[in-house]
């Protein structure tokens, strides 16, 4: 497939959506959520429990 031309006119972009019935009236964006962070108890660190190899 090809892109011949491209629709620059929001007018006409505005037509197209509307009679697709896609278009929607420009609305505010949402509030911001709050994020919480809370440590996870059940976290243990990882530990090597392998014993040292001696090269020698």
């Amino acid at each position: 497939m090809k892109v011949i031309s491209f629709i620059e006119q929001s007018s006409v972009i505005r037509h197209i959506l509307k009679h697709l019935d896609l278009w929607e009236d420009p609305r505010p964006p949402p509030e911001s959520l709050e994020m919480v962070c809370e440590p996870n108890v059940d976290y243990v660190p990882w530990q090597d429990y392998v014993s040292e190899i001696e090269v020698g």
